[in-house]
């Protein structure tokens, strides 16, 4: 007994040990990514502060209501606020700073090697979707990996991808609105900014990095998902997620469709193929949840599988036993949300 109980401490040290090096490691990767964005931008910070802090605010107000609105899309529940801001922080920073280098190294490579002509139209969609998508989704994996519990199964990785697409999506825009000021002279910033912000997040917005780092978490759900799925299993669906989230890169750089009912038709499809992953995710997650609940195995209430039918529940408890209830709910969405991601039939 006391042997067994040794080894499961021993474990769980080792696990704790584990998320604590996983989480300095993203930080420090997060504190270098900010670190290369400041240092490439610092002048222009420095001669239009006034400008970097218009874009900066139209940008905070962006990336604000993306969470929510991706945070009241998630089915069951909200995600916790640490898990969801630490996606859209390694996006933001860390994916962001390195792929200002590594893109200028790669643009390099092109200009040099296929000339000035060829790498001016096809240098951006050459070099992007394979800079950009690995960076983020190296993030996903990492937080994921530190997150296990968190991320069970591709509808997590999906919506972990989808944060931290929006915290790159949201720098590379105010990169942009400061690259507009730069262009122009500085002679009209406001209207540079508002202009850049209008396109890239009005126009452009909703087939953007979110939507490419949603497809390509869903695969690092696959690879995390909690399940008894050979290891093969996993792999080649989570390929073909990132794969499918470079194309969807490709295709918004690519010298294409530039007049803007292309641009519209090229964030349509994209948009499209996110939603299509979302509703087909979430389709299966509430077919396999309400499975459980009606289930022999289990005596919760199907009142559990909607937010809706939760606050229903909770009104017809007396007022001074709705936080207990409240709180045993949570504990029994760890549950549902278990079995909503386990494709195989066995909890993890």
């Amino acid at each position: 007994m006391t042997a067994d109980v040794a080894s499961s401490a021993s474990s769980a040290a080792r696990g704790f040990l584990g998320r604590r090096s996983v989480a300095r490691l993203c930080a420090a990767l997060c504190v270098l990514g900010a670190a290369l964005i400041i240092f490439e931008f610092a002048g222009l910070i420095r001669v239009f502060p006034g400008l970097a802090l218009l874009a900066l605010v139209l940008l905070l107000i962006t990336v604000g209501i993306g969470v929510g609105v991706l945070a009241r899309l998630r089915p069951f529940r909200s995600p916790p606020r640490a898990w969801a801001w630490s996606g859209v922080a390694w996006g933001a920073s860390a994916a962001t700073g390195c792929a200002i280098v590594a893109n200028t190294g790669l643009q390099g490579i092109w200009f040099k090697s296929a000339g000035i002509s060829f790498a001016s139209r096809w240098a951006a969609a050459l070099t992007a979707p394979l800079n950009e998508e690995l960076l983020k989704a190296s993030g996903v994996a990492l937080i994921a990996l530190g997150a296990r519990r968190l991320v069970r199964g591709p509808l997590d990785g999906f919506f972990l991808g989808a944060f931290t697409g929006l915290g790159f999506q949201v720098v590379e825009n105010w990169t942009y609105a400061m690259n507009s000021i730069l262009v122009s002279g500085g002679v009209n910033g406001g209207t540079d900014v508002t202009q850049s912000f209008t396109t890239r997040v009005v126009l452009t917005g909703l087939g953007s990095h979110w939507a490419m780092t949603a497809v390509a978490g869903t695969g690092i759900g696959f690879l995390f998902a909690h399940d008894d799925r050979p290891t093969r299993r996993r792999i080649v669906p989570a390929i073909l997620c990132v794969l499918t989230a470079m194309g969807m890169h490709w295709l918004f750089d690519a010298p294409l469709l530039n007049s803007v009912t292309g641009i519209l038709g090229k964030v349509a499809v994209n948009f499209l193929v996110a939603a299509g992953f979302y509703l087909t995710l979430r389709r299966r997650a509430r077919r396999r949840a309400r499975a459980f609940l009606l289930s022999p195995r289990t005596a919760l209430s199907t009142d559990l599988l909607t937010r809706r039918s939760r606050r229903h529940a909770l009104r017809r408890i007396p007022a001074p036993r709705r936080p207990a209830a409240e709180a045993r709910a949570s504990e029994y969405l760890d549950l549902v949300e278990e079995q909503a991601a386990n494709s195989t039939g066995h909890a993890y």
